[in-house]
């Protein structure tokens, strides 16, 4: 079954996960988000300036709720078979390079880039490759020991085919969790007491499969995970 087809009878069901997983994530954020203006207020009225740190805060539960409401329009999007896609040719390099470094900005977190030597032309949505490769990168490096690098890679495979890597040093996936993962809200196990819905991996699919890629994840449990895109080369 593709990303974009749903499972007979299952679509009750899963509008409900889904909404109830989205209002926990909305009132997880919207609290601390309205606390932290509310201290914002006090202080500026008090004739205090507001402590940077709480600007900083209040920013980044903005950006999680707008993650969230993109997760969830392209969620729908995706079911629907009308996710956007505007490919042009690009390096699949330069793709990578914009994403580590967007990625980077504002995260203490140590990522690593691995570039092929050769230029890799490949005809894709860049947006949409940038966001398929941030989410892999948001996953590993919250899986990952903070002395660990998270390894991003490029390389040619035969005369055909681009290859993207992402390697981190976490927990890893059993076996049995490999295709599953990339289910509509299935979370794998060492993400048990985190947040999120569960579709990361899912619309990471569903990008791929429509720029006619596959996407998948070697992984041994307790000994990390390397989770690849492969490309046709223009």
């Amino acid at each position: 079954m593709s990303a974009g087809e749903r499972t007979p009878g299952a679509s009750t069901e899963d509008a409900t996960v889904a909404l109830a997983a989205a209002a926990h994530e909305i009132k997880n954020a919207l609290g601390p988000l309205g606390m932290t203006l509310q201290m914002a207020e006090r202080q500026l009225l008090g004739g205090q300036p507001i402590a940077p740190a709480d600007l900083a805060f209040a920013r980044a539960q903005v950006r999680r709720l707008a993650s969230l409401v993109d997760d969830l329009l392209d969620l729908t999007r995706a079911d629907l078979g009308e996710l956007p896609f505007r490919p042009r040719t690009v390096d699949l390099r330069d793709v990578v390079t914009e994403a580590v470094e967007t990625f980077k900005r504002g995260r203490p977190a140590a990522v690593t880039l691995e570039l092929s030597d050769a230029p890799l032309a490949v005809a894709v949505d860049a947006g949409r490759m940038v966001q398929v490769l941030i989410n892999l990168l948001e996953n590993a490096v919250r899986y990952s020991p903070a002395d660990q690098p998270v390894v991003v890679a490029t390389v040619r495979v035969g005369a055909t085919t681009a290859r993207i890597e992402v390697r981190d040093r976490g927990p890893g996936l059993g076996a049995d969790e490999h295709q599953r993962i990339f289910g509509r809200f299935v979370r794998g196990a060492a993400a048990e007491g985190t947040s999120g819905l569960g579709i990361g991996l899912y619309l990471c699919r569903a990008i791929i499969e429509r720029h006619g890629g596959t996407i998948g994840v070697d992984s041994v449990a307790g000994a990390g995970a390397t989770f690849w895109i492969e490309i046709r080369l223009s």
